[in-house]
């Protein structure tokens, strides 16, 4: 049974709902709809009204159960079959199956153009664009696709790498249909996931002659792809100009402090920075600090967000938190336990599900910078090691390697793929191939740190030999403890360049010219490590960087020796 409620149920829990909705008090709505359904259990629409609350706020876990049991009740119902799969995507729960099935109600629907872009663009949420790219062109053999199916086709051509087919799609509508400005800011989104910064930006400053109001649409992603050419302070002139007409754009604020950031202007940007996207955020926290109050005495959640090497970076705020006389219970990734113990032995190491956990206040690591900017200002704090390998494990790995004879050089050649990052993503990474020259220095043990996938190119490397520990090592802790019997690191911009930079040791970093807000612009060093060298590539690949780094380590070799 679809509805249970009658229609003055319906009217008063309606008008009630919509005022809610109109002041954006998502909390008082998802009460309101639970206190109903508790009343009605069999009100299907009403879980289907909490998923859509859910999903409104990027909750997904939650959303994918309120469809559930709204389906339970009307299994027919297609709305909230699509609902339910776009959150399976999101929490990625049986990705493949979900893509099976999207692609199955495709076809069945194939004559509903409306049906078939709602799923199209759900698949595109699953971070497979040849399977929605295969999908829209079948459908073109029998039907006459719009203009809103050709923009997902070009952006999911984009998405795998297809760029001149994307961009020709793109550059059909702008000319043909009578919408086809629209498709601007699109094409501009999808450039910057593809990391084609410099098309992206060429194509704003064109329509800035011709078309100024499509180019105003574009500010946006013209202002990232501008930070990311090493443009960060025309970045922030264009993005601040797109605030002006769109005051209420968190992305534009976030890619703002990113801008800010990357030019070295931290109070501004650590403010505007706390507008990241949903998907980089910690859901089911509370009671969150921002420095405002004091804290002493009291319990402060303190968590990781986003990747290892962002949690690395951070944790050096941590002794200037405990100086404020708060009881820290630190949540960190299981593989970082044992070196955050180590490294904090005053606080409490706990779990990444904190949801038992009873705490007073809670900060994100990466909101630390703004959090105790009273205290400590803005600048950054770079003493190190601020992290430290337990003493026996140094041993361990010490007589793994023996006598030392040579300097000993670790190597990591590439990092974690994470495909909801882009296309671009990818291209922080190398292959044990590319790094030949490197390996190939007289007078060198070198010991590679890789692990993942990429760890299975040493099977195949018949060249100089490599040292491979990594069997031996359980986590981020046994990582450090390798590092610290180690001279010199040269890795890519990835957690194990974060690992050696905060145990104080050697790094030598390769990294893309269009590197993040972290590595700063066209310098060689950095205020987060001062024991790193950067080494930035030319656009395209990390070819011409590992080229520098290989004509600069036999100097390294020599002084080295001299020293010994």
């Amino acid at each position: 049974m679809k509805t249970i409620l009658n229609t003055e149920e319906i009217k008063r829990i309606g008008n009630k709902l919509k005022t809610l909705s109109q002041k954006n008090n998502h909390k008082e709505t998802i009460e309101e709809i639970k206190k109903n359904i508790k009343k009605h259990p069999r009100w299907a629409d009403g879980y289907s009204l909490l998923g859509d609350i859910y999903i409104s706020i990027a909750h997904y876990e939650e959303s994918y159960s309120a469809y559930s049991k709204a389906l339970e009740l009307d299994p027919d119902n297609l709305q909230w079959k699509l609902s339910l799969l776009l959150c399976q995507l999101e929490i990625g729960r049986d990705v493949k199956h979900a893509l099976n099935e999207l692609l199955n109600l495709f076809i069945k629907n194939a004559d509903d153009e409306a049906i078939c872009i709602k799923i199209a663009s759900i698949m595109v949420s699953g971070k497979n664009p040849k399977i929605t790219i295969a999908a829209i062109k079948w459908r073109a053999q029998n039907h006459k696709n719009s203009d809103v199916l050709s923009g997902i086709l070009a952006n999911q051509l984009l998405e795998a790498g297809l760029i001149s087919e994307g961009c020709k799609i793109y550059l059909n509508l702008f000319d043909s249909s009578p919408d086809g400005v629209l498709y601007a800011p699109q094409l501009g989104v999808a450039l910057i996931r593809i990391g084609a910064f410099q098309a992206c930006a060429d194509i704003v400053e064109a329509l800035k002659a011709h078309s100024p109001e499509t180019a105003a649409l574009m500010l946006n992603e013209y202002g990232i792809a501008l930070a990311a050419l090493n443009r960060s302070r025309e970045a922030q002139i264009v993005l601040r100009e797109y605030l002006h007409t769109h005051p209420e754009s968190r992305a534009a604020k976030f890619n703002l402090g990113q801008a800010l950031l990357k030019g070295a202007q931290y109070q501004e940007g650590w403010e505007l920075i706390e507008f990241s996207p949903p998907e980089f955020k910690i859901q089911g926290v509370k009671n969150p600090w921002k420095g405002d109050f004091p804290i002493d005495g009291k319990t402060l959640l303190l968590y990781g967000e986003q990747g290892f090497g962002d949690m690395l970076q951070f944790l050096r705020y941590i002794p200037h938190v405990e100086k404020l006389g708060a009881n820290i219970a630190l949540s960190v990734p299981e593989n970082l336990k044992r070196l955050c113990q180590e490294s904090f032995p005053n606080i409490e190491i706990i779990e990444t599900d904190f949801k038992k956990i009873k705490y007073d206040y809670s900060c994100s690591l990466l909101s630390l910078p703004l959090a105790l900017s009273s205290q400590i200002g803005y600048e950054i704090p770079s003493s190190v090691p601020y992290l430290y390998p337990n003493r026996d494990d140094i041993e361990k790995f010490s007589k793994i390697f023996g006598k030392k004879n040579k300097l000993r050089v670790g190597l990591v050649w590439s990092g974690e793929n994470r495909p909801r990052h882009g296309l671009n993503y990818k291209n922080r990474s190398a292959s044990l191939q590319m790094f030949s020259k490197i390996i190939n220095t007289k007078n060198i043990d070198f010991i590679s740190l890789q692990l993942g996938n990429p760890q299975k190119e040493l099977l195949q490397w018949n060249e100089k030999e490599i040292f491979d520990p990594m069997n031996d090592v359980s986590d981020m802790e046994d990582t450090a403890a390798l590092i610290f019997n180690l001279d010199l690191i040269i890795s890519v911009d990835t957690s194990v360049a974060h690992l050696a930079g905060a145990l104080g040791k050697p790094v030598w970093m390769i990294t893309r010219s269009d590197c993040c807000w972290r590595w700063l612009e066209d310098q060689e060093d950095t205020p987060w490590y001062p024991t790193m060298k950067i080494f930035r590539s030319q656009p395209g690949s990390l070819h011409h960087a590992i080229e520098l780094v290989a004509e600069a380590l036999p100097d390294f070799v020599t002084t080295w020796q001299q020293n010994s």
